[in-house]
């Protein structure tokens, strides 16, 4: 709960250059936070764990404050200062979902995650993943297909944390992929082993990408001179977490053909 204060009698309402100003600063210093964050990266994960925790509640503060401004001066501002507000909150926003992808890592290669594993059946999780990523799937202009081999592929895993991975290279192939491509979700079983697969009809990745795409802070093009989303760690999570669950994550790719992502998990046998 954030308690607001009155305003002092003389306040007044924020000139367009003090919003541009303060956008300025906060964006130097989410710039100068990656700098320093993929500098240390290999000091060790439990540094990013405690200086991640510290970050949280500074952050939630100017979100506080950011949600204000725009509920109770919204009305006095211009439509270039709220447009300037909004890039802001925007921007705060995307600096809390960098905090906690980093503290996923940091506490994947701590083995300090807290992962509640049950028995789940992966085909259900994969259509359920499949069914809530529709609407970015038809604003891609792209078809998903899912073929279900195995219907029923017992797994030892965190559900919500396993359904993530799969959001997350979902998502990797629909931004790789042009419009009027396909997605092709595959479930079946091979040797023991629960294999998910993602292919898409995309960019491909090269040789030398396939060798650093699952390194943190790594991002890829899609075109030359598009502009980039994210920090480059959503496949970084991805892999740690399907290590986590004793599994594998690998990729296949050809430039100009597309990629095909497997996921490889034991296949959960009840004993006793």
């Amino acid at each position: 709960m954030v308690t607001r204060r009155k305003r002092p009698a003389d306040d007044r309402t924020p000139s367009e250059g003090s919003l541009r100003d303060a956008l300025s600063a906060r964006t130097q210093e989410v710039e100068e936070l990656r700098s320093k964050i993929a500098a240390m990266e290999a000091a060790g994960g439990r540094f990013f764990s405690a200086a991640n925790h510290a970050i949280r509640n500074p952050l939630t503060v100017i979100q506080s404050y950011l949600e204000i401004l725009h509920s109770d001066l919204s009305n006095g501002l211009s439509d270039q200062q709220l447009a300037l507000l909004g890039i802001a909150y925007d921007n705060v926003m995307r600096l809390r979902d960098l905090i906690e992808d980093l503290s996923d890592i940091a506490a994947l290669e701590t083995h300090d995650a807290h992962l509640e594993f049950a028995t789940v059946n992966a085909a259900d999780i994969v259509a359920e993943a499949c069914n809530e990523i529709q609407p970015a799937v038809r604003r891609g202009q792209l078809s998903l297909v899912v073929e279900i081999e195995e219907p029923n592929a017992p797994i030892l895993v965190d559900a919500d944390r396993f359904k993530d991975v799969l959001w997350r290279i979902l998502e990797n192939a629909i931004r790789f992929t042009d419009h009027g491509g396909q997605i092709t979700a595959r479930t079946y079983a091979r040797d023991g082993q629960v294999v998910v697969e993602v292919a898409d009809t995309g960019a491909g990745i090269g040789t030398q990408g396939l060798d650093e795409i699952f390194q943190a802070f790594v991002q890829l093009h899609r075109k030359p001179g598009e502009q980039r989303e994210g920090y480059g760690l959503g496949l970084a999570i991805s892999r740690r977490l399907v290590e986590a669950f004793g599994g594998t994550l690998t990729v296949e790719s050809s430039p100009g053909v597309g990629s095909t992502f497997a996921v490889r998990i034991p296949e959960y046998v009840e004993t006793g």
